[in-house]
């Protein structure tokens, strides 16, 4: 396929192949938001997708392209996923009220599929939860102390799988796919944060050139931390938190270590991180798998992933 299209139009194939391992068509502003390449206006990606659609490489539907080896069902399917997710992000602006007065929480983004407005029947609420420097382990054992007495550990609506503290914002791995979760990430509190995170991470541009910041920041009012925050933090205070947060950071790595024995060091540190400023855990290697079914569709297209 790669010598009969044109730079753009493998462009627009890398972009459609990487949604599409999701079974997620897209809009042509979706199409160029996402695009690897630049300095293109929208008329013209707009004639490249045509171009793709008569010659039999995509599809279209009610505005949204696909693969031509892709049943049209996937965009009754994003339809449905969106309205799915437009419930549960209502659902989750109602839970980072709580999470907001969690002591030492300076701000709250949405992650994963909800960040990118769809959700499967399977779908949790991933939240990324940043806390103050040198308490995240602090914010985390209350949080998911919280989870396991009132949620019965449920985390369909209070996964906790990212904490950063304010100094831990940049993303080691830089690749497509941190480049598009950074990006799509919404802000539930704190936009100062948000953008913080975005400056930070400002290497996604080298995979996402097009990708507009304020598409995704919406006004959440005031940045200030609650009053119950502040008194709960007032009372902690008075213990020796610094040492009480490197305490809870060793067990979180015992426990984890002693849960994944059977994985070498290498394995293990590329699924859990455990430091002062950063706390992910990824049982699943969801990177790994996206990334891989993504270079095997490329490959499938005919497409070079390294150009």
């Amino acid at each position: 396929m790669r010598r009969s299209l044109t730079i753009l139009q493998q462009d627009v194939v890398r972009t459609l192949a990487y949604f599409d391992v999701f079974s997620y068509p897209l809009s042509s502003d979706q199409v160029k938001a996402f695009l690897p390449s630049n300095s293109i206006t929208l008329s013209q990606l707009e004639e490249s997708l045509a171009c793709l659609t008569k010659s039999g490489v995509l599809n279209s539907q009610g505005g949204y392209y696909f693969f031509a080896d892709q049943s049209a069902a996937v965009v009754a399917s994003r339809i449905q996923n969106e309205r799915r997710a437009s419930r549960m992000i209502k659902r989750a602006r109602w839970i980072a009220l709580f999470l907001k007065q969690v002591p030492f929480v300076r701000g709250i983004f949405l992650t994963g599929s909800l960040s990118k407005n769809v959700a499967g029947p399977s779908s949790d609420v991933d939240f990324m939860i940043v806390t103050a420097p040198k308490r995240l382990w602090i914010s985390k054992m209350i949080l998911t102390g919280i989870r396991r007495l009132l949620l019965f550990n449920s985390i369909k609506y209070f996964c906790l799988n990212l904490f950063v503290t304010e100094k831990g914002f940049s993303f080691p791995d830089k690749n497509v796919f941190n480049a598009i979760e950074i990006a799509t990430a919404q802000v539930l509190w704190n936009n100062a944060a948000y953008r913080k995170f975005q400056s930070v991470n400002s290497w996604i541009r080298q995979f996402l050139p097009n990708w507009d910041l304020d598409r995704l920041t919406p006004d959440n009012g005031s940045i200030a931390s609650p009053l119950i925050q502040k008194m709960l933090e007032r009372l902690l205070n008075l213990f020796p938190l610094d040492r009480i947060d490197t305490k809870f950071m060793g067990l979180a790595l015992r426990y984890w270590k002693r849960r994944n024995a059977h994985l070498d060091e290498k394995r293990f540190d590329s699924l859990f991180h455990c430091t002062p400023d950063i706390s992910t855990v990824w049982y699943d290697d969801h990177q790994t798998r996206v990334l891989s079914r993504f270079q095997r569709r490329l490959a499938q297209l005919g497409i070079d992933h390294s150009a």
